[in-house]
């Protein structure tokens, strides 16, 4: 079982240099570590030759070298390139699954159930290759010792890494707003204003106290918005990449300064109509006469008032029309 995990060790040391070097070369164009690119993934397609050539030309990989293996052909002399390549290109596919998803988790089960039980290795047997194990050296020990400490020290740096410099998640902060708006409030508004509203003065009085639970509302949306701002701010001030942590910020601020201007345009447009319908909440002045169908109301300043309500109420419901916003 030694001889199948160390040979396991030894390709996990492959893949992690190549894949440091490849990170190294491309940069951004791999991906993070939640999601790494197709450019990612190919490069370990290309490892395939680079494997061969190694293989070909030293019988043995960086990681093989640490750990004391090598291959020979059963004459014991270097494998060719192309018995070198259809071995790796056989390692990669029948032991790793090509990376593919779920593949790529039951092939090495299977390749550690069947050298158990037949005592081989597929590619092993394929290709007629011997691999042989020398004890590693002491400076091999060393630079092992040393690989997995910096192993295991740069996986916890990388991981913090990507959790400090992930994107912040405004989609929380988002809904937070537009969910009580516009599935609560906005739908009680447009059933809630009408021609019917201003034509008695309990009818106005009720709108008033129901446009006022609304404006609390808002109120309490706003002021849970700043505990949910400190908290994006405290992931942020956490970043280290200076250029990175500006333009989230800039990202934070605009986010904030739209949702905080969306609640006052809605608290400035809830506040206008509870100003126009006071006037008719009182049963002296709404007094009217209906001509062809509409209210005219005796007192002149009523008139105006009634107009400028009318006013309003169109602009607000030509908005709230579908794609309006």
């Amino acid at each position: 079982m030694s001889y199948v995990l160390r040979r396991a060790g030894a390709r996990l040391i492959d893949y992690v240099l190549w894949g440091m070097l490849t990170v190294t070369v491309l940069g951004d164009k791999t991906g993070d570590i939640q999601s790494p690119s197709m450019a990612f993934y190919i490069s370990f397609w290309i490892f395939v030759f680079v494997e061969a050539f190694l293989i070909s030309s030293f019988s043995t990989t960086a990681g093989k070298r640490l750990l004391g293996i090598y291959v020979f052909d059963q004459n014991e002399n270097k494998l060719s390139f192309g018995r070198s390549l259809k071995r790796s290109f056989l390692v990669f596919g029948a032991g790793m699954g090509f990376f593919l998803p779920y593949v790529s988790l039951v092939l090495p089960v299977c390749v550690m159930l069947l050298f158990i039980k037949r005592r081989f290795i597929l590619w092993d047997k394929a290709i007629g290759d011997v691999v042989e194990y020398v004890k590693p050296t002491v400076a091999n020990k060393v630079l092992l010792a040393g690989f997995i400490v910096f192993l295991i020290t740069g996986y916890s740096i990388t991981l913090r890494i990507a959790f400090l410099h992930r994107e912040l998640d405004f989609t929380a902060v988002k809904e937070s707003v537009s969910v009580p708006y516009w599935k609560e409030i906005h739908p009680q508004l447009v059933e809630l204003l009408s021609e019917e509203t201003v034509l008695t003065p309990q009818a106005a009085e009720q709108a008033v106290e129901k446009l006022s639970e609304f404006q609390q509302t808002l109120q309490r949306i706003s002021e849970e918005l700043a505990p949910m701002k400190d908290n994006l701010q405290k992931q942020l001030d956490k970043m280290t990449i200076q250029e990175l942590k500006d333009y989230r910020q800039n990202q934070l601020d605009t986010v904030f300064g739209e949702l905080d201007s969306f609640l006052f345009s809605k608290k400035m447009r809830i506040g206008l109509f509870e100003n126009a319908l006071e006037p008719f909440k009182s049963a002296e002045k709404n007094k009217y006469t209906l001509v062809d169908g509409q209210p005219v109301f005796e007192d002149e300043e009523m008139r105006r008032q009634y107009d400028n309500y009318m006013t309003q109420l169109q602009t607000f419901l030509t908005l709230s029309m579908p794609g309006s916003n």
